[in-house]
């Protein structure tokens, strides 16, 4: 479990994620006991990978000849972004889009921002690591690609296993979802329950980890370009939404997911309800990509609640009945 708990992180990570999205594949033993739902209204994954890195080593980011002074990029430059003094170029990114599986381009076919910033975060893990003595540079191992992976996948990993679950945590978990777990007893589930919260714990530790990597690295974006790539998209729907001084409900879906649509009638009324006391939103994730990497959504459909202030409050993956909606609006003051 361990072993493919960390491989999982790793591909959700390093080769995918923060997204392309951190997703965390649950084996279905844990479905099974962590919810009562029908199989038709369990949430889906939204998996998105990247190839294995070796496969576009010569288009490997370069030692930029770019002054650490200048703050933006020059567009002309053909370089997208810098990180700690190495660039990552257009050519390199679209390398990368173009070695993707059929099935996950579209993750990023309307999100090539998104998939800038998985380079960024895959080089920002690899100098860590550089730095960490991780790297192995004996001269046998000549693939640089591979060399980069295998020096993430260690940083990730020794990451990863500082991560503990005590007993009243699971002790915790177990009577607050009791319910949800038919008659097995608290023995029963307890080493289950265990896995599922290191894998939540160990989600939220890479998160944060790579958020502290990024707060202390220097990394320069063209802006002009990524001016460029968001008139592609259509206009953010939540950007406005979270200026407004309301709070805000997002629900992200697809018109094929049974949940999905189990969630647009609910929606609808909601929006009618609370028209000018809160914003009730429904995307397509399809169509609003950028939004649901940004957000890390891992599965579908998934609710996110903002403030009044567009700080996120509370977020939900799978159906949502009204009556939950409706209490966690009233916790956050909306009547």
């Amino acid at each position: 479990m361990k072993g493919r708990l960390v491989k999982n992180i790793i591909i959700g990570l390093v080769l995918g994620a923060v997204v392309l999205v951190i997703f965390i594949k649950r084996s279905e033993k844990k479905k099974s006991i962590l919810s009562n739902s029908p199989e038709s209204t369990a949430p889906v994954p939204v998996e998105s990978v990247l190839p294995k890195m070796k496969e576009i080593r010569n288009e490997s980011p370069k030692e930029s000849s770019i002054a650490k002074e200048i703050v933006q990029l020059k567009p002309s430059a053909n370089i997208l972004a810098v990180v700690n003094g190495k660039e990552i170029r257009e050519e390199y990114l679209n390398k990368v889009f173009d070695l993707l599986p059929e099935e996950y381009k579209d993750a990023f076919k309307k999100d090539r921002e998104g998939l800038l910033e998985q380079l960024i975060v895959r080089e920002l893990l690899y100098q860590e690591a550089e730095r960490k003595g991780l790297v192995d540079k004996r001269k046998e191992n000549t693939d640089s690609e591979k060399r980069k992976e295998e020096a993430i996948s260690r940083l990730i990993q020794n990451r990863a296993a500082l991560v503990t679950v005590a007993d009243e945590e699971i002790k915790r978990f177990y009577e607050e979802r009791k319910a949800d777990m038919g008659n097995a007893r608290y023995e029963e589930v307890k080493e289950n329950i265990r896995d599922f919260l290191r894998q939540e714990k160990q989600r939220e530790v890479i998160d944060a980890y790579i958020e502290s990597l990024k707060m202390r690295a220097e990394i320069k974006r063209n802006e002009k370009w990524l001016e460029e790539e968001r008139k592609k998209n259509p206009p953010d729907p939540l950007a406005s939404a979270l200026k407004s001084g309301k709070p805000t409900v997002l629900d992200l879906g697809a018109g094929t997911c049974i949940p999905c649509k189990m969630m647009k009638p609910i929606f609808e009324e909601l929006a009618k309800e609370y028209e000018g006391k809160a914003n009730i939103i429904l995307l397509e994730i399809g169509d609003y990509r950028p939004i649901a990497n940004r957000l890390k959504v891992r599965v579908i459909p998934t609710q996110i609640f903002f403030d009044k202030d567009g700080n996120v409050y509370w977020r939900h993956e799978g159906f949502l009945p009204k009556e939950e909606i409706v209490k966690k609006l009233k916790e956050m003051g909306v009547e």
